[in-house]
């Protein structure tokens, strides 16, 4: 690697390094190009050569952090039985929220963070696959019945679910101790439910047309 491009690199890393950190003081609103500029003692052409616009700066951000999830999710399962990977995965997911809280409101879509919702679930692409694959494991290892769309309903119901159980565990009076506790229920609740017999399909939701 040549001098420019190690120097290069070295800046754009402390460019998204600085981002976080003022996030995590600040706040997302206040990461502006400029202010990174000025932290980091860089003009701020200088980032603008790496990042056109802030926007550009979240995304790569979001793609890193989403990176950084779905390792923990794999890790979290690697080598234990598929029947027991939706709970561990659970357990990642909310341990990834309660450690990386400011990176994890960034994938939320929290105030400041000007990235739309398209965009997130396009950076979460690799969580969503593995959440899928997760899903899909289980249910062949438990014999559950989950015909034609039923493990991407599965899915987004069971990251649904996390999501929220990380919003709350973020409430002081509320915690990611119990938020832990309530997603090993969530997900045994969700679990049994997919494992039981199928529904009397005169007694499923109607889905309206136009719904996916």
């Amino acid at each position: 690697m040549g001098k420019r491009e190690e120097v290069r690199r070295r800046t754009f890393a402390e460019i998204l390094e600085t981002a976080g950190r003022m996030a995590e003081t600040e706040g997302w609103r206040a990461v502006t190009i400029r202010r990174i500029a000025t932290e980091i003692g860089y003009s701020a052409p200088v980032i603008y050569q790496h990042f056109p616009s802030k926007e550009a700066l979240l995304h790569t951000l979001l793609e890193r952090v989403n990176a950084e999830l779905a390792e923990r999710l794999r890790a979290a399962v690697d080598g234990q039985p598929a029947a027991r990977g939706p709970h561990l995965a659970a357990v990642a997911y909310l341990e990834f929220a309660r450690t990386r809280p400011v990176l994890y409101q960034l994938m939320s879509g929290a105030p400041g963070t000007d990235v739309d919702a398209a965009t997130r679930r396009a950076a979460a692409g690799d969580v969503i696959a593995f959440t899928r694959r997760l899903i899909g494991a289980w249910a062949a290892e438990t014999a559950a019945d989950l015909p034609g769309p039923g493990v991407e309903d599965a899915s987004d119901l069971l990251w649904g679910t996390l999501h929220g159980l990380a919003g709350i565990g973020a409430i002081e009076d509320v915690g990611f101790d119990r938020a832990l506790r309530l997603a090993d229920q969530a997900v045994t609740a969700l679990l049994g439910y997919w494992s039981g017999p199928p529904t009397n399909p005169e007694h499923r939701p109607r889905t309206v047309k136009g719904e996916k």
